[in-house]
């Protein structure tokens, strides 16, 4: 299996591609096509990242193995019963704003994940879903500029980040049930 990447590498390697999404978006997105429609083929989510996806430049082909290794373990990490999914956001020592604008270019893919994975608006969903939706949009639509730093900014952050977080989580929940093991169905 190949590994996860720290973040800054993938932003790096995108940035020298030219890709369509940053590395927070791009994560995003496969987070909402994994929710929408399940198990995510990583050639459709790189068809997504990419407007043309060139595996003969080297340079594509270097952000695509960095690439295969984030589809992989946010696979496993949505699955995970122990709720060990995290974002692939900036670590903690980047500035607040820096994680601020990541964030929201997050929860931009999730929600343009959700529809690229299938997630029609005519479709019911409970009205906390619907809510956690919503509510992602607007995180999407944070201006990092806003943001002046300080302990209460900071606060304010890590707890939308763990609401997203968990948000994620209960939407795939709702749209993808866990199969339980057989010994465990009723």
């Amino acid at each position: 299996m190949v590994e996860r990447p720290d973040y800054i590498s993938l932003q790096v390697a995108l940035g020298k591609t030219d890709a369509e999404l940053t590395a927070a978006e791009s994560h995003g997105v496969l987070c909402g096509m994994a929710c929408a429609g399940g198990r995510v083929e990583l050639g459709d989510w790189l068809n997504q990242v990419y407007e043309e996806l060139d595996l003969n430049n080297m340079l594509i082909k270097e952000a695509s193995q960095l690439l295969v290794g984030l589809h992989q373990s946010t696979q496993q990490q949505l699955n995970d019963p122990e709720a060990g999914f995290q974002l692939f956001l900036p670590d903690d020592e980047q500035d607040l704003a820096s994680r601020t604008d990541a964030l929201a270019q997050w929860c931009q893919g999730f929600s343009y994940g959700l529809a690229a994975g299938g997630l029609k608006e005519e479709v019911k969903l409970p009205e906390d879903t619907q809510e956690l939706i919503r509510d992602m949009v607007e995180i999407g639509r944070a201006d990092p500029d806003d943001i002046e730093g300080g302990d209460a900014d900071e606060d304010a952050y890590m707890q939308i980040h763990e609401y997203v977080r968990m948000g994620v989580l209960l939407i795939n929940e709702e749209l993808q049930p866990c199969h339980k093991p057989p010994e465990l169905q009723q």
